[in-house]
């Protein structure tokens, strides 16, 4: 018989990755769960006006948005293990929103007031107005637990608020372990986010989650890398998207020389020629800015002994 799927609910919100926080759920791996999420601002904004009530204060340690759901505690996963977890369905809610701020974003100065506008979910689209849009589900949160608490809002080694949108069904995301147990934390869906999320906000919703958990043991790296039937990628972040870019790039090619057997300066060299360089987030919001690396797997084409 096939295991059962476990549920956890969105019951109680976690604005910090806490490695003390006591687990929700705890599970033996391998071993899927369905984990219901809010949207960024805790399923409290259903009009435009209800922004300014919910707006998080980010000298706050912790300040109140992209809460997380969690902690799921992995039996058997140990410091030095990689999690790896399988996005296999995204489920949303019917109801989303996005914003536009006077003082965040790649731009900034358009506006005197936030301006918010709720976004309906029909028929796989997204409806901004009369404009009808694809929806493209993605998971903004997921991470272990690093040694220290941090905040949801924050991007790190940990993985966290990455906004990267290969996070999506059908990729599995290699999260490295930094404390017994993995401590895992998942949220802050978007039924679609453009590359760079550029005001700093794709279209905030909640909803379900449906992932497949399992450990690789002694397998972490200090960065979570992603893979997909086609594709490897790497992601980092930084203050200044260029670092973020080193960082994303030479992850990538560690992870070429492992998979590939090639060396270093091959790996740039390939890169070069058939790796594409994106970006995440790039909002100017103080989080930081991210970016991610990605290559074709070598099942796609790509073998040593006919590149070089």
């Amino acid at each position: 018989m096939p295991a059962p799927i476990h549920f956890l609910d969105r019951s109680e919100l976690a604005f910090a990755i806490d490695p003390d926080a006591p687990p929700r759920l705890v599970m033996q791996a391998p071993c899927e769960v369905m984990v219901e999420t809010h949207d960024a601002r805790s399923g409290k904004v259903k009009r435009p006006e209800d922004e300014a009530l919910t707006a998080p204060v980010f000298t706050d340690r912790y300040p109140k948005t992209n809460p997380a759901t969690g902690p799921i505690r992995i039996e058997g996963a140990a410091p030095g293990d990689a999690l790896v977890v399988e996005v296999l369905r995204i489920d949303l809610d019917q109801q989303g929103f996005v914003m536009v701020k006077p003082d965040a974003g790649l731009i900034t100065g358009l506006v005197n007031r936030t301006e918010t506008t709720i976004v309906h979910i029909r028929d796989n689209q997204a409806e901004f107005g009369s404009l009808r849009l694809p929806i493209r589900p993605m998971i903004g949160v997921m991470a272990c637990a690093p040694e220290e608490a941090i905040a949801t809002a924050y991007i790190g080694r940990h993985g966290g608020n990455m906004d990267n949108n290969r996070l999506a069904v059908g990729t599995r995301i290699h999260l490295p372990v930094r404390v017994p147990g993995a401590q895992f934390y998942v949220g802050d869906l978007h039924a679609t986010m453009g590359d760079g999320e550029i005001s700093g906000s794709g279209v905030e919703i909640g909803g379900r989650v449906h992932l497949r958990m399992s450990v690789d043991k002694g397998a972490a790296t200090e960065w979570p890398w992603m893979e997909t039937d086609r594709l490897w990628i790497t992601t980092a972040a930084a203050p200044r998207f260029e670092e973020a870019a080193q960082i994303a790039t030479r992850s990538m090619m560690e992870l070429m020389q492992g998979k590939l057997g090639v060396s270093a300066s091959e790996a740039f060299a390939l890169l070069s020629i058939a790796g594409d360089l994106k970006v995440n987030q790039l909002c100017l919001t103080g989080i930081g800015s991210s970016a991610r690396m990605e290559f074709p797997k070598a099942n796609a084409g790509f073998r040593k002994e006919v590149l070089f």
